[in-house]
């Protein structure tokens, strides 16, 4: 029960200290277990690594910031109009913690089970109605996610390639417009 507390203590200290725009080279691992004041051995002994730790962290913010938009009652807006919303308050948190959702991106594409998707999935099924399976609108969420995932982790390339800055919230709501007429078809 002590460890879970203080794995708790360690996830909750870390997310502050991020949200509270602590450079994130100053988040070593002495600075995190002593704001949390527990022993620095205890970063090793509750999670892997502080990699991991930061890892865990960044994800709790960024599903926060999810969960707080997705239950937002908008019953006026079509289920793709809501799904840009979520999209865009979730790309802004993103963008606004981006130094460490870079951290993040790559071990969720590649390592974690693919379940963000999930996430979005009720909207592309809401939109389509019977036109699409379940199977397709499975594979539209995860293009969705994927490519927006990916856009995030490399935006200086993207921008460099396509001229498109997603840092840029006007260049980002386009970007993300355009993705949604891409896969869910224009309105």
């Amino acid at each position: 029960m002590a460890n879970l507390d203080t794995r708790k203590k360690l996830i909750e200290t870390t997310k502050r200290l991020l949200t509270d725009s602590t450079p994130l080279e100053a988040l070593t691992a002495r600075h995190i277990s002593t704001a949390a004041g527990t022993n620095l051995a205890m970063i090793n002994y509750c999670f892997k690594s502080k990699d991991e730790l930061l890892k865990i962290a960044v994800d709790e913010i960024v599903a926060e910031e999810f969960n707080q938009h997705a239950h937002m009652d908008t019953p006026n807006m079509s289920a793709k109009e809501q799904l840009r919303e979520l999209l865009l308050h979730v790309s802004h948190a993103t963008i606004k913690y981006r130094d460490i959702t870079k951290l993040s991106i790559p071990y969720l594409m590649m390592n974690e089970e693919i379940s963000l998707p999930l996430d979005i999935l009720p909207f592309i099924k809401t939109h389509f109605g019977s036109k699409k399976s379940d199977t397709e609108c499975r594979v539209i969420a995860f293009q969705l996610v994927y490519t927006m995932q990916l856009i995030f982790y490399r935006a200086d390339d993207f921008r460099k390639y396509s001229g498109i800055d997603v840092t840029k919230p006007l260049q980002l709501q386009d970007f993300l417009n355009s993705q949604l007429d891409l896969f869910l078809g224009d309105e």
